[in-house]
């Protein structure tokens, strides 16, 4: 096939979340935190693309997508390399997580748990559990409808069977049973039911877990004649109730009862998933956290300063001097959200304009934007409704804003809003004098704490006066913008990455050597596939790291030779965006090379013309490319072999070295200023 298949690639990007599990480098409670990660992503793909591809089998007619591939065929090999990947998960977690916690004194029950600690069990059971819980007999139901992604227990005694919803939520998952000097018991709330069924059911009652996922798509009805928050306010609810896409369940069930669950939930025979014992890994996020065994985690993460802030009297007058650039979570996202809630308390302020994609639920971004409209200001908040999963949050805070007085806007027709920028307008000495900030990340200092990410604080009206542009644009899409140093998509992104690209061509056709340096999310996009390829052929040479998605499939030798791809994958997750077209100008951006980023929604890359930044910018790529730790080649097997390099250090690492010379760079010339002054 002439391109790798979007979700088989990614199931490659998953395999590399399974090989940090795997790692004796990472420490022991990191590697559980990956296990929860991985579980979590899974969950994500089988409500979001699995389901894309049975919808799509079931009611479009099995067509060919856009790489080639019929739903009915991806879904097949999605079965095979999931059902492998748990099987590899279930035996790091057996084999190697549990064994290595209880050496530390950290004692996990699962599996066969023997006499003595039942006892335990039983005991907890009676104190706390004993009239807690419901069971709903199903024997002779002919359907059922159940929760999506819950877990539940079907209980088989004398061949009847009942059902037990875990709410985790109430009860907990993880239970301290025991705790001494020498070792802390841990049980799952699975197995205090599990070992006292019998106190219910008699002694030959059986347990085993399973859950559904099911569609969350929202399909939104185009045809209602209401607003947008309404129609996604109902089609939340649907989520409950969407399509059934995978059915997970103890492999050990009697297919005869499996086969009944399946009939009664109206499932066909290829949603059936066999796992282990339990499911819904994710919850590892809330395991246990043992403070006074600090070897078992990564170090805590040192903060690195942003001096010119730091030791600025006026920040306004400081980043009118020079951009102010940061990079997440070496550097602390609080430099934005204070900026923010200096605007929001200065008399001076008039007007605050930003875009919100994915909104925290106690975003302080969000908080400094309500305490700035109730302080008269004029405040437009564009609230991306359609980001999936955070739906619920952007409508409450896009509701909260508008009863504080901010204009609120949530969304634009046909197009979903993905760029992370704000623009301050302050009156000074009688003019309007505009602020701005620009990300590759969104506005959310939570995520901001874990994912990689680079912005600018700016006064340079190259930027503004472009950034004034856009907001013009979302507050009325019938304005025309006009963009003069900004690539924004869908008006010009995609155009002057080609433009580049084929200037490179052309140039490598004269015989001058042509590089480009390229770092994504994701490489998706057939059209920029092939002119990369186009590109190759002609000796343009490409050093490109793609964290997740890459579809592209060397066809040529020399593509093979030219186009060299590395994903990084370690403590943080790579979120930055960074294009290198050509040996003058390097962006910044939100923008994957997806064909939905690139053609429907509404992104932003910036140029970068700080020199000391574009160097670090090109060093990130030079090591990450170079990372024999944490960077594995991407290939179209997908086999994630590691990088042959002699780097003793990870890239991450590297990276918390460039920021901090870089702010070091900047304090020390702060300090020469204040010497000439003097």
């Amino acid at each position: 096939m002439k391109y790798v298949d979007r979700d088989l690639s990614w199931l490659a990007f998953n395999g590399r979340i399974l090989q940090e599990i795997a790692s004796d480098d990472v420490p022991l409670m990191e590697r559980l935190k990956f296990v929860a990660i991985f579980s979590s992503n899974l969950e994500e793909f089988y409500k979001v693309r699995v389901a894309s591809h049975r919808f799509a089998q079931k009611y479009k007619g099995d067509k060919r997508n856009k790489y080639g591939y019929r739903p009915s065929y991806i879904l097949q090999q999605i079965n095979n390399l999931v059902g492998e990947q748990q099987a590899m998960l279930g035996k790091l977690f057996y084999e190697q997580i549990v064994p290595g916690m209880a050496s530390e004194g950290i004692r996990f029950l699962c599996g066969d748990i023997d006499t003595a600690n039942r006892q335990l069990i039983e005991n907890y059971y009676d104190a706390h559990f004993k009239h807690e819980f419901e069971l709903q007999e199903i024997t002779n139901h002919h359907s059922l409808h159940l929760k999506n992604q819950a877990i539940y227990q079907l209980i088989i005694a004398d061949g009847r069977t009942w059902l037990l919803e875990m709410d985790y939520e109430r009860w907990g998952r993880f239970i301290k049973l025991e705790q001494n000097e020498q070792e802390t018991k841990i049980v799952q709330v699975d197995d205090v039911f599990k070992y006292n069924v019998h106190k219910i059911l008699g002694a030959e009652a059986q347990t085993y877990a399973f859950k559904i996922s099911r569609d969350a798509e929202l399909y939104i009805d185009e045809e209602q004649d209401e607003n947008i928050v309404r129609k996604i306010k109902k089609s939340l609810k649907k989520r409950d109730t969407g399509l059934p896409c995978r059915l997970l369940f103890n492999e050990h069930i009697p297919f005869k009862y499996i086969n009944a669950l399946r009939i009664k939930l109206d499932l066909d025979m290829s949603s059936l998933i066999a796992g282990g014992r339990y499911h819904n890994y994710y919850d590892f996020f809330a395991f246990p956290i043992f403070p006074d065994k600090p070897h078992l985690y990564n170090p805590l993460h040192h903060e690195l300063p942003c001096r010119p802030l730091d030791e600025s009297n006026d920040w306004y007058k400081t980043i009118r001097q020079k951009d102010v650039f940061l990079s997440f979570p070496y550097q602390s996202f609080d430099y934005v959200t204070n900026f923010l809630k200096m605007a929001a308390n200065d008399e001076a302020v008039e007007e605050i304009s930003t875009t919100l994609y994915r909104v925290s639920k106690e975003s302080e971004v969000a908080l400094a934007l309500e305490k700035a409209a109730q302080r008269g200001k004029r405040v437009f908040v564009l609230s991306e409704v359609l980001a999936r999963f955070d739906e619920e949050s952007n409508i409450y805070w896009g509701e909260r804003l508008e009863q504080a007085g901010a204009q609120v806007k949530y969304g634009i027709e046909a197009l979903k809003v993905h760029a992370k920028v704000f623009l301050i307008k302050r009156r000074e000495q009688g003019q309007l004098k505009s602020y701005a900030y620009l990300g590759t990340g969104n506005l959310n200092e939570k995520t901001a704490r874990i994912y990689a990410d680079h912005g600018l604080l700016t006064a340079d009206e190259r930027y503004t006066n472009d950034l004034n542009e856009v907001f013009r644009y979302l507050k009325d899409v019938s304005y025309q913008p006009g963009f003069k140093h900004l690539l924004v998509a869908p008006f010009v992104l995609r155009l002057q990455i080609n433009k580049a690209i084929k200037q490179a061509i052309k140039k490598a056709q004269e015989g001058e050597k042509q590089q480009l340096q390229i770092k994504l999310n994701s490489l998706e996009d057939p059209e920029m596939i092939d002119l990369i390829r186009e590109a190759a052929d002609n000796g343009v040479m490409f050093k490109m790291v793609i964290r997740g998605i890459c579809c592209f499939a060397p066809l040529s030798k020399k593509q093979e030779q030219n186009v060299k791809i590395v994903s990084v994958v370690d403590k943080f997750l790579e979120h930055t965006r960074i294009y290198q077209l050509d040996n003058e100008q390097t962006y910044l951006a939100s923008a994957d090379w997806m064909t939905r980023n690139l053609s429907s929604r509404i992104e932003i890359a910036f140029p970068v013309w700080d020199q000391d930044v574009r160097d670090l910018l090109h060093n990130q790529i030079k090591y990450q490319m170079n990372d024999g730790l944490k960077g594995r080649v991407i290939a179209p097997d997908g086999n994630n072999e590691f990088v042959k390099s002699n780097n003793k250090m990870t890239s991450q690492a590297y990276m918390f070295e460039l920021v901090a010379k870089l702010t070091e760079k900047y304090r020390n010339e702060g300090v020469q200023k204040q010497k000439q002054k003097r």
